[in-house]
């Protein structure tokens, strides 16, 4: 289970992540802004690669060891000895991933194809309309070294960006291996068909299965084109250096500084369209259909915009309000929309955004989508049932382990205090109080808050402002950024390490850590048995964000021997070893 977690829940991927953010900022190791994938999946979810330095791949907790990302929790649990038969808030861990594990399978699911690669294009001395390509190893997906005929490039926008060609073998290409051979010989090179591409590393997509193969047929080149008269929807924002340096002596000190700021942060201050076109031209197809004109336009607005940043060539306002206009009622297909969170949908609801869902003309047919995303939202409430019907045997009795230091120092008080020596228990008191007052400020994280009222802005005429004064909803704890919620537990963690003032003479400064953690995680039984007598659940997760590392410290050498857990650097680039999980079966 350990190394199932850790391979499908992405942390490895996550610890490589965080690794890479530290080479950057010590070594200078900086990628490509193009080289950064659009996102990737971890067990909490479709984290874009913008967050690579927030929430998940933040790291674990500075204080309490404790991650931030629910699958490496399983595997530091896991690790540090604790099973999900004797430790209930791990059995409730597992249950909560594999539900994120459903819902990433069924969200983000690539559909694998037998006879199909992934490889680099390159240039070659072919006839017009062949290709060559050659695998250098067998592999689960391709069983003949030689595979052909379908090729296409991502995001596959018009119907141009897949084509059907000519697989040819030479033998003396065949030392050419795992990259795709086009001719260049071609008026236009085939790679440019595909969305634009090139030789300059760019990958193509490649396709032998029979079935799709041979249904396909190759689209009218038109499509491989921007429409005519599309350059009148666009305006250029790039002003040469010459050009600046032209107007600089008619103007002053002050004029030249904001000349400069508006040339240089131009790209920062034009309002990016990119997602609004991409969106546009989803509702294009499933109304109008792929091989649509307007599909076809917006499809093209949407490459432009792109790459305005580098090119300076945007999309027109009035073109852009003109769009905006007729698509702005209409909201993307369900079946190719991605969950909204809670808070989404809150926020939509709250600035009266009510779309509606578009209605695609029976005339076009069946869209896939609407075939293939019910039936992946069926497969999920299946097995998400299944999975809250699991039952665990767990106890929900405390760890002795984890107990021990907490029952030491109260047998040794109550000695001394029977014997009329009151200091080691009135200190051990005040260790208690300061943990249970933890305790509240944990639970008082969860409860509803108002948001804070925004001041609306007035006339400049009058330079005044008005309140909103509208009720706002109580905001639960759930709904808010996970940034914000990883910062909230922190704070808390932070207050249980360092916020301790009482002077203790009993107690040196590692048993009384000892003493806390250990009576944090009694203190959350208690609480979590008292749930569960008012028919709730319970939860030790408190004791868990504060304390872990203590935690692990103390199961570790209830094992004989110490636990390895949030030591870094060794805790990034840790990863499960074979022979320690042979050991394990034996």
């Amino acid at each position: 289970m350990w190394s199932l977690v850790f391979k499908e829940g992405g942390v490895g991927n996550i610890r490589k992540r965080r690794y890479e953010k530290f080479s950057e900022r010590r070594f200078g190791n900086f990628r490509d802004a193009e080289e950064m994938e659009e996102g990737f999946w971890t067990s909490d979810g479709f984290v874009p690669s913008s967050d690579v330095d927030s929430v998940s791949t933040s790291g674990p907790d500075p204080n309490s060891g404790w991650p931030t990302e629910l699958a490496e929790q399983v595997v530091e649990l896991f690790q540090a000895g604790f099973i999900p038969s004797k430790c209930s808030y791990l059995a409730s861990l597992l249950k909560t991933y594999l539900k994120m594990e459903v819902k990433r399978i069924t969200q983000g699911c690539h559909i694998p194809i037998k006879h199909s690669a992934e490889v680099f294009a390159a240039p070659g001395t072919l006839k017009p309309g062949e290709v060559f390509f050659r695998s250098s190893q067998q592999c689960a997906l391709i069983d003949d070294p030689a595979i052909s005929d379908n090729i296409f490039r991502f995001p596959i926008k018009v119907p141009s960006d897949a084509r059907l060609v000519k697989a040819v073998d030479y033998p003396q290409l065949r030392v050419l291996t795992d990259v795709l051979l086009f001719s260049v010989l071609e008026e236009r090179p085939q790679a440019s068909i595909l969305a634009g591409g090139d030789y300059d590393g760019d990958t193509i997509c490649m396709i032998a299965e029979p079935r799709l193969v041979n249904t396909f047929r190759n689209s009218d080149l038109i499509f491989a084109d921007p429409p005519a008269g599309f350059k009148k929807h666009l305006e250029t924002a790039v002003r040469s250096g010459r050009d600046v340096l032209n107007i600089m002596p008619s103007l002053n000190e002050v004029e030249r500084t904001r000349e400069l700021q508006m040339v240089l942060l131009d790209t920062l201050t034009r309002e990016d369209h990119c997602g609004s076109y991409s969106i546009m031209s989803d509702i294009a197809t499933y109304i109008y259909g792929y091989d649509s004109i307007k599909t076809h336009y917006l499809s093209y607005v949407h490459f432009n915009e792109l790459d305005a940043a580098k090119s300076g060539i945007h999309v027109r306002k009035d073109v852009w309000r003109k769009d905006l206009q007729e698509f702005r009622y209409l909201d993307q297909p369900a079946c190719m929309r991605k969950p909204e969170a809670k808070r989404q949908r809150r926020d939509r609801k709250q600035l009266h955004l009510q779309k509606q869902e578009p209605e695609r003309p029976q005339d076009l047919g069946i869209f896939v989508f609407d075939v293939l995303s019910p039936f992946a939202k069926h497969q999920e409430e299946r097995y998400i049932r299944l999975i809250e019907r699991l039952e665990v045997d767990a106890t929900a009795d405390c760890d002795p382990a984890l107990l021990a230091p907490l029952r030491s120092a109260d047998r040794r008080a109550s000695v001394l205090r029977d014997e009329g020596q009151r200091g080691m228990w009135n200190e051990l008191e005040h260790l208690k109080a300061f943990v249970k007052m933890n305790r509240e400020s944990w639970a008082n994280l969860f409860l509803p808050k108002r948001p804070i009222p925004t001041s609306i802005p007035g006339s400049q005429l009058t330079r005044t402002g008005s309140q909103d004064l509208s009720p706002s909803p109580p905001q639960d704890f759930f709904d808010l950024p996970k940034a914000v919620q990883i910062q909230g537990k922190r704070g808390i963690s932070d207050e249980f390490w360092n916020k301790f003032q009482y002077q203790l003479k009993h107690f040196d400064e590692d048993e009384a850590r000892r003493v806390m953690c250990s009576y944090a995680y009694h203190h959350a039984g208690e609480k979590a048995q008292a749930a569960r007598g008012r028919g709730g659940k319970g939860s030790f997760e408190y004791a868990f964000n504060v304390a872990f590392k203590t935690l692990a410290e103390l199961k570790g050498r209830a094992h004989g021997g110490l636990s390895s857990t949030c030591v870094e650097p060794f805790h990034d680039l840790m990863v499960p070893r074979r022979g320690v999980l042979n050991e394990g079966r034996t």
